[in-house]
């Protein structure tokens, strides 16, 4: 004989706990045991005293010392893991569907139904709660092991990379030594390769943890055309590498501050672009960005690559797949890229497409629905000093003694200063003692991480917690990111560690910086040792293309800022400046980005005198070029 069902009858009418209670033992296939109780807070009692002495509820909603809901309410907050029947006289089917919003497994009315179906309910009841706990437990057991996978894949994450970044680290060092022909062809391999296998490394594991972790969007005010232009400068560099002009353009209207997540919009960005950059041999990329109505962006990124068969296009976004045999042996990849693209972009509520014509090039395009604001964007940090250009004073934090010798290596050779830190605790001790421009923080140390030992650094007092601050890391993490702010850092440097990603970090702070600064015109036209620096490691015929590069451009760029000021049009007056100081800053013309960036704050507010500073910038532009021609002669 199966174990009885244990019963807890909450009924005031004896009659109707009688009649339950016979209907119950009247059921020969199943023993039922029935406890009554007249009042709620007896039923309470009972279940508070033997939790696990109940199979199953039956209760009256109206009894002497509760009502409605209320009683449904307490008992399953009392006993949440029972099933709850309601037995009452209300068939108020309003009530009913109520009841079973808040958890009744079933809703019966008084004097409807047998003593089969009365057994019948409670069985049934009884096996759906079961079958909730069992799913809860299931999915309590997939989400525990996705956060395991998680765990683990960032843990691996780290450990892949660490080696693989001192590889790539000590190959660049070895590149910027003196070397012959055959060394060089060598050491540019062994570059080459390691970047095209981090990059399969970061595309493997952050589509899985994008898989374990599941994606959310982090909804903040942020300053679009800064975002993009971000983008061109990072790949620029790989753009000129191949002999590519990599533009961006903004048609009118467009928005300067929108709301959404820029840390997902650069990652579809960068994952476009650099596809862009990949499968073009010669010609151009550009980033097109237009308004969409009634609201929102559309970004087109075009070039001049071997196209994509159409035939082909239907499979672009779908995980793993790598086109034709010879395109995937000659261009390596995951196949993955594009389909995280699809899955950033469909989560901001977009959507994306393709059009493109064997040997002539490809566009691609993202629809998003970025609405404007007003709201400010999010400061970088508070109170945070501004150094100068130049060399620093550099406080570089890393438990890994491979990643502190690369870097500490890169930055001296540039004539920064350096001085290292193992740990989150020493770090904040060479904080206090020393006087800093600049400190770099490994985001994944034992002890206190990155975030934890920049949080300690903001609160010391004085000078030593205004330092800027920023995250040296492989794997930005969304929540690392908000944690990040909080702590005052002010953004992160991507490993394989990048001297020129420093030095653009170090340009953009001098830029943002709202100290009282040298007037444009007073400022040196170029930096003669930097752009030495870079001449010994590009060489001299790779600079000289890329001043051409930048006349070609330049000149363009200043018709444009005279038409701008001819119509006239803040937005296009804004968008020219800010890609001029770019650009300059980008060639160590400091008084023209100086000049570039005090126009376009004068353009951002219309001030009156924007059309005297539009003219001193083609002044200052055109003493850049001729002192760009001289040093490049020299």
């Amino acid at each position: 004989m199966s174990s009885p069902i244990r019963v807890l009858l909450l009924e005031d009418d004896p009659a109707d706990a009688r009649l339950v209670g016979q209907m119950l033992r009247r059921v020969k296939t199943t023993p039922f045991e029935v406890a009554v109780v007249g009042r709620l807070s007896e039923a309470i009692d009972s279940l508070t005293r033997n939790p696990d002495g109940f199979d199953v509820v039956l209760a009256d909603l109206s009894v002497p010392d509760s009502t409605g809901i209320h009683t449904l309410d307490r008992l399953t907050a009392v006993a949440p893991h029972l099933p709850v029947v309601v037995l009452t006289g209300n068939d108020d089917d309003s009530v009913a569907l109520d009841a079973v919003k808040r958890g009744a497994q079933d809703y019966l009315v008084k004097g409807i139904g047998d003593a089969f179906i009365l057994s019948r309910v409670v069985r049934y009841a009884i096996e759906r709660k079961l079958g909730e706990a069992a799913l809860r437990e299931a999915r309590d057991k997939a989400e525990q092991a996705a956060r395991a996978k998680s765990v683990f894949l960032a843990m691996m994450g780290h450990e892949i990379r660490t080696p693989l970044n001192g590889v790539l680290g000590m190959a660049r060092l070895l590149q910027e030594t003196p070397l012959d022909h055959r060394q060089r062809s060598f050491a540019e391999t062994l570059v080459s390769s390691g970047e095209l296998l981090l990059g399969l490394v970061n595309d493997i594991l952050d589509f899985a943890r994008l898989d374990a972790e599941g994606m959310g969007l982090d909804t903040e005010p942020f300053d679009v055309i800064d975002a993009i232009e971000e983008v061109r400068l990072v790949l620029a560099a790989r753009a000129e590498e191949k002999g590519l002009i990599l533009t961006t353009a903004f048609a009118q209207g467009i928005p300067r501050v929108v709301e959404g997540d820029r840390l997902r919009l650069r990652q579809i960005l960068f994952n476009l672009v650099g596809n862009a950059i990949k499968f073009t041999d010669h010609g151009h990329v550009s980033i097109q960005v237009e308004p969409l109505q009634p609201f929102g962006l559309r970004i087109s990124v075009a070039d001049t690559g071997i196209g994509i068969d159409s035939a082909a296009i239907p499979n672009l976004f779908t995980e793993f797949w790598q086109g034709d045999s010879g395109t995937a042996r000659r261009f390596a990849g995951t196949g993955l890229g594009l389909a995280i693209c699809r899955r950033l972009v469909e989560l901001m509520g977009g959507d994306i497409d393709c059009d493109s014509v064997p040997g002539q090039g490809s566009t691609f395009r993202v629809n998003l629905p970025l609405a404007s604001t007003d709201l400010p964007v999010r400061p970088g940090g508070e109170g945070a000093a501004r150094p100068a250009p130049g060399p620093c004073r550099v406080l570089l934090v890393d438990d890994n003694e491979v990643n502190l010798a690369v870097a500490t290596g890169l930055l001296e050779q540039r004539g920064h200063s350096v001085t290292t830190a193992s740990d989150g605790m020493a770090a904040v001790a060479a904080a206090q003692a020393g006087d800093f421009d600049v400190i770099l923080l490994d985001m994944r140390m034992p002890g206190m991480d990155g975030i934890e030992t920049a949080r300690a650094i903001k609160a010391l007092p004085g000078e030593a917690g205004k330092v800027p601050m920023f995250l040296l890391t492989a794997n930005p993490v969304r929540e690392d990111e908000a944690r990040s702010r909080e702590a005052g850092i002010l953004g992160c440097l991507a490993k394989p560690f990048r001297v020129d990603d420093f030095g653009r970090m170090l340009a953009g702070l001098a830029l943002g910086s709202g100290e009282a600064k040298a007037k444009p015109e007073d400022r040196p036209l170029l930096s003669l040792a930097d752009l030495r620096a870079d001449m010994e490691v590009l060489g001299r015929d790779r600079m000289v293309g890329l001043a051409d590069l930048y006349c070609r451009s330049s000149a363009a760029d200043v018709a444009a800022l005279e038409a701008a000021c001819a119509r006239p049009s803040w937005t296009d007056l804004v968008q020219t400046a800010h890609r001029m100081a770019g650009a300059a800053f980008s060639l160590h013309l400091g008084g023209l980005a100086a000049a570039c960036r005090s126009l376009e704050d004068a353009a951002r507010t219309e001030r009156a005198d924007s059309t005297a500073q539009a003219a001193q910038v083609k002044l200052i532009w055109t003493r850049s070029l001729a002192a760009l021609e001289t040093a490049l002669k020299e």
